[in-house]
């Protein structure tokens, strides 16, 4: 029963060798240009009936007074060029928190304290800390050993506040004209550091680049790189006049000529001659709170203006739930306000309840203390009326002149999803003790409403489809997937048009697990508009995971490059597309024009130290992938790569520690834990072999590598009758596996 222990050693080596992970892009991330996107803080509806769902383009409606400012040709000039006619308005407004957006962080704005505080991921074990340095403020990521020493430490600077700073700042670098957000924030109302939006419950690290939904509101019309979704060329921080009042530059000309108008200045729009509803929809832009929401065919972020109809922009959806009265929604003040019998009571008065009238957006009202409310309250609940109403009330004390109308009947709330941080609800509403019980309800959470009129349709929507699939995807709920598919595939298959929801008929597809079923919808997106990178990339990588034409694929990710070279994220799969046709050359200068456009994109310097591994550069290799561990000490496939690399130059001991480091960043790894335990058996160390290699053979039983050197060690460990039951297993898998056969030969 002898066995050639040199030979099998050879083919283990090999086997070893040949294990180099490369980062797949396979399930499509579609959040960019030409895209429905998901947005928590906005909406309205469409016009028309349900069979209105398939015109390509909605016809706006005209407004109802046609300011001239609206034509395409008239330029935004910015806040400089109103102070000369308005200056008592402009300095108003720049105490406003909306002028407040956005702004840089300086000492002349600082507000936190840099104590020392420490934020630990309970999770992922990092930790963070803020600090200042030399006039300038930072972020430190790092980890800890068991004697306390850092292993892995990363640092941003904190350039820019995200914020007004009445609940919270959060901060943001811009980085070669992107916007990446820092982990943790400031929380103004708890005076803590913590984890920012959403970061407590999927830390993004520093990779989470800011999609321009989420500028729209902070920032006022900043100079965007066509097809990047987050790269900008010019930032004018923060809200400005012409978000409320349209571009300015016709009513400049025109006031300069003649300085007073005989009637309405239709140079400008005033947003006191619109109608309730186009009044609301001015700051309802972004202060309505939803779950999903979908920017309508062919519009842009920043497309709306003020005096149109928002439904004709986007479309907004919500879970079907009840109302909480213990937790509001960040952006919620109108969806809230409209529930107020002070505002449905007044619909039809000259003067309706409204957000301008407690909120001027002329003058900041923070500093002006609770009697600026309630000398709102009281201009139609007077003092007089309140007592003879509620004069043989209990009650009746409660309403003295001097009391507090907003504490009581706009009670704060908790803030959904933002830690530490209350803000007034603005459901204006005589507050019960059972208002905060929990509800008996018999809403549906598997359904998505439409908050708007136009969407409420008996038959089918294609934006409720739309919507059921980026709720879909964003919660990995196959339901709404197929629910979202079950919507949209009849629509389509009725008539042309909606090329966006066809891609993202396809995406729903992907996410399924059934590509082969995307590739007619997202061909057909494509070819109705062939100019968007984003669809020629997803289109690309379908392609791929379908076997299709290399030739067509290779196209299709030159075109999408050629339109927009600066999206890293397509070079990247472009890149390995090209190194798994045998172009090795082409992929790492694909990848280093990733990493010249993001310095701290991992996964471009992950596959191009691969790359240069598999071409024997291994001392550029070991630099990259050095850095792509210094991005993220916990991905399993890098240390594993780098263990590789150093025992092909014979540094065994550099390979362990690197075998043994991927198996501590991921413990459930197969790749990890069987190249650690590959190590162990090249070291005929069979018995901690054995322990690694069943792990990832449990992890997944398929792997045949780990499969079949389990095999092996079994069999070395003189364990016969495993040794021969592992193997056959093998053969199951692969019928032609070398390794399996000399060990069942040697047996």
């Amino acid at each position: 029963m002898g066995v050639n222990h040199k030979n099998i050693a050879r083919s283990l080596s090999e086997r070893l060798l040949s294990r180099l992970q490369y980062t797949s892009a396979l399930l499509v991330f579609l959040t960019g240009s030409g895209l429905a996107l998901v947005w928590t803080g906005c909406g309205s509806g469409d016009s028309g009936d349900s069979n209105s769902a398939l015109i390509v383009r909605p016809v706006l409606s005209e407004p109802e007074i046609p300011f001239l400012n609206l034509r395409d040709n008239v330029a935004f000039v910015g806040d400089d060029a109103c102070f000369g006619c308005h200056e008592e308005q402009y300095r108003g407004f720049k105490k406003h928190g909306m002028a407040n957006a956005l702004y840089k962080l300086t000492s002349d704005n600082e507000i936190e304290s840099f104590d020392g505080t420490v934020v630990f991921d309970t999770t992922l074990g990092y930790y963070y800390r803020a600090y200042k340095e030399g006039g300038r403020y930072f972020q430190e990521e790092f980890r800890l050993d068991e004697a306390g020493e850092k292993t892995h430490s990363q640092i941003r600077e904190m350039q820019i506040i995200m914020g007004s700073g009445i609940s919270a700042r959060s901060y943001f670098l811009l980085n070669n004209g992107w916007f990446y957000e820092l982990p943790i924030s400031w929380y103004t109302q708890g005076e803590k550091w913590d984890f920012s939006p959403g970061y407590r419950k999927g830390n993004k690290r520093f990779n989470r680049k800011i999609a321009t939904r989420c500028v729209v509101c902070h920032d006022a019309y900043p100079d965007e790189v066509p097809f990047t979704d987050g790269k900008y060329e010019h930032i004018p921080f923060g809200i400005t006049c012409e978000r409320c009042h349209g571009p300015g530059e016709l009513h400049i000309d025109e006031r300069l000529a003649v300085p007073e108008p005989d009637s309405i200045d239709l140079t400008i729009i005033n947003p006191a001659h619109l109608s309730l509803a186009r009044r609301l929809d001015v700051c309802q832009q972004c202060h309505m709170n939803s779950t999903v929401s979908l920017l309508r065919e062919g519009r842009t972020a920043y497309d709306f203006r003020p005096s149109q109809d928002l439904g004709e922009y986007i479309a907004l959806f919500s879970l079907d739930k009840p109302a909480s009265n213990t937790s509001i929604g960040l952006t919620s003040h109108v969806g809230r306000m409209k529930k107020s019998a002070c505002y449905l009571e007044s619909m039809n008065t000259p003067r309706p309840l409204e957000c301008a009238t407690c909120h001027d957006p002329h003058s900041s009202f923070r500093d002006s203390g609770p009697e600026y409310f309630n000398n709102t309250c009281l201009t139609c609940h007077s003092q007089e009326s309140l007592e003879l109403r509620l004069v043989s009330s209990d009650n009746l004390a409660d309403h003295r002149p001097d009391a507090n109308c907003i504490e009581c009947h706009m009670p704060k709330a908790d803030l959904a999803r933002v830690a530490h941080s209350a803000f007034t609800d603005h459901w204006v509403r005589v507050v019960k003790e059972e208002d905060f019980a929990t509800p008996i309800t018999t809403h549906d959470p598997t359904l998505l409403k439409p908050l708007f009129e136009a969407d409420k349709t008996e038959e089918p929507n294609v934006y409720a489809g739309m919507a059921y699939i980026v709720r879909g995807r964003q919660m990995r709920l196959v339901d709404f997937l197929q629910k979202g598919i079950d919507i949209l595939e009849p629509l389509l298959e009725a008539g042309d048009g909606y090329d966006e929801a066809e891609m993202m008929l396809a995406i729903g597809y992907i996410q399924l697990g059934e590509p082969e079923k995307a590739v007619r919808w997202m061909e057909s997106s494509v070819s109705k508009n062939p100019d968007i990178p984003e669809r020629l990339n997803a289109l690309a990588q379908v392609y791929e995971s379908t076997d299709r034409d290399p030739s067509k694929i290779a196209r299709l990710y030159q075109r999408a490059l050629a339109i927009q070279p600066a999206r890293a994220d397509i070079r990247v799969n472009y890149g390995r597309f090209m190194d798994a046709g045998g172009d090795a050359d082409g992929a790492k200068k694909q990848y280093r024009l990733a990493i010249e456009e993001e310095e701290w994109l991992e996964t471009a310097y992950f596959n191009l130290a691969t790359a240069l591994m598999r071409s024997g550069d291994l001392e550029e290799a070991e630099e990259n992938f050095d850095s792509a561990i210094g991005l993220n000490p916990l991905n399993p496939e890098s240390w594993s790569n780098l263990g590789i690399l150093f025992a092909s130059q014979g540094r065994m001991e550099a390979a362990r520690e690197a075998f043994v480091a991927g198996v501590g960043a991921d413990p459930t790894s197969p790749v990890a834990l069987s190249n650690l335990g590959t190590h162990h058996l090249a070291a005929n160390e069979t018995y901690d072999a054995i322990q690694y290699l069943e792990r990832a053979v449990r992890e997944d039983p398929t792997y045949v590598d780990a499969a079949a050197n389990l095999a092996l060690a079994y069999f070395r460990d003189e364990q016969y009758v495993k040794a021969r039951v592992q193997a056959e297993k093998v053969l199951t898998l692969d019928a032609d596996n070398a390794l399996a056969k000399q060990v069942l030969g040697a047996i």
